[in-house]
């Protein structure tokens, strides 16, 4: 065991310093990881979350200031994401045909505690984390994992097709773009808030903020059209363009024309059944950066999972994370759209929502995204 472990030490060390960091800076990093993997139990104490050894997160301070922390409590400023039990499983695959990243499932559990926001995750069940619903089935049943479209659909011989190069399918309503993803048979929807929500998390986390345009790339968003799934440098974990190029719709989520938020059942999703959480969509029509997010929970529906603002405000400086958010315009139900298009600049990012158009509406700037359940 003792050689096992020193062996692992020493690996662990050799990681890091193949990442060019300073030697006695790669023996501080390497004894954090060491840590991360090693340690038992423990609680951050201001969070009130029970930690594991699997258990990653980041916490938005009220000072709006963004700090990970790794499985003993401490503050995280460097991992090897690719060891992490989670990440190491986010890989490549081919879904009949169709280029797809698989995410497995994880636990997660979210505290809004007095402006103190925390995201923590974790490959296995902890005391306090719940599984997220993105890997529930449609029959309740647990899902291993979920395999999301890497890049946006594509329009070839009249069916989806998901594959490098393709420029986006545009100009389809909501409905007919729903029945396409159906139509690649069992197994297949449109990609819905709930898979949206678990690939935010992920990011979030490992990039340790919110603003992805910073931490990864800007994207195409000034101008010019969309291009072709891949050609753009928006780019996480083999997922393309989930900011800029084109909007792309999301299924599981509508406001309706009172503003009340409506979900998929969190027990169920994509089985049709919809929970109406009686809860009205804070900002109604307006437009702005979040500064605070709904965190009501009831039967079926946890609203803390979905990064919908609550408030919204003009500045960025004043918000929780910098990407544009446009209102529940109208009288009539409205659908999601999300990331923001090539026209969209600062706006634009994994965080951006647009909850303003019906279910009828076809636009070139706008697209969708296939996901299909294990």
């Amino acid at each position: 065991m003792l050689t096992s472990e020193m062996q692992m030490r020493a690996e662990l060390l050799g990681k890091v310093l193949e990442t060019g960091v300073p030697p006695m800076q790669a023996l501080d990093h390497a004894r954090q990881l060491w840590d991360f993997i090693d340690y038992g139990n423990n609680v951050i104490e201001e969070c009130g979350v029970e930690l594991a050894d699997d258990v990653i997160g980041v916490m938005l301070d009220r000072d709006g200031s963004w700090q990970r922390f790794d499985g003993s409590g401490r503050e995280l400023d460097w991992l090897d994401f690719d060891r992490h039990p989670i990440y190491s499983r986010i890989r490549p695959v081919q879904q009949d045909g169709q280029a797809m990243v698989e995410i497995p499932a994880f636990y997660v559990r979210i505290d809004h505690d007095g402006g103190l926001l925390t995201w923590a995750v974790s490959d296995r069940p902890v005391n306090g984390f719940k599984l997220h619903p993105a890997f529930r089935r449609p029959d309740g049943t647990e899902a291993s994992a979920i395999r999301v479209g890497a890049y946006a659909a594509a329009r070839r011989d009249g069916n989806v097709a998901v594959a490098a190069g393709l420029k986006p399918w545009t100009s389809i309503n909501f409905t007919a773009a729903q029945e396409q993803c159906l139509a690649l048979g069992p197994g297949w929807r449109m990609w819905s808030i709930y898979d949206l929500s678990a690939i935010q998390i992920l990011m979030m986390i490992e990039k340790g903020g919110a603003d992805m345009q910073t931490l990864i790339a800007r994207g195409n968003v000034d101008g010019g059209g969309a291009l072709g799934g891949g050609e753009t440098s928006a780019t996480w974990r083999g997922l393309h363009e989930l900011w800029g190029n084109v909007w792309q719709m999301v299924d599981g989520l509508f406001i309706a024309g009172d503003k009340t938020i409506n979900v998929w059942s969190a027990d169920r999703p994509g089985s049709g059944e919809w929970v109406s959480t009686a809860v009205k969509y804070g900002p109604g029509s307006d437009d702005g950066f979040p500064t605070s997010f709904h965190a009501e929970a009831g039967d079926g529906f946890d609203l803390s999972l979905l990064f919908l603002p609550s408030e919204v405000a003009d500045e960025s400086d004043d918000a929780v994370i910098p990407d544009w958010v446009w209102g529940h315009w109208g009288d009539g139900e409205t659908v999601p759209y999300c990331g923001g298009s090539w026209r969209s600049g600062v706006d634009a990012g994994v965080f951006a929502l647009s909850l303003g158009s019906s279910r009828s509406v076809a636009s070139t700037s706008v697209g969708f995204r296939p996901a299909f359940v294990i």
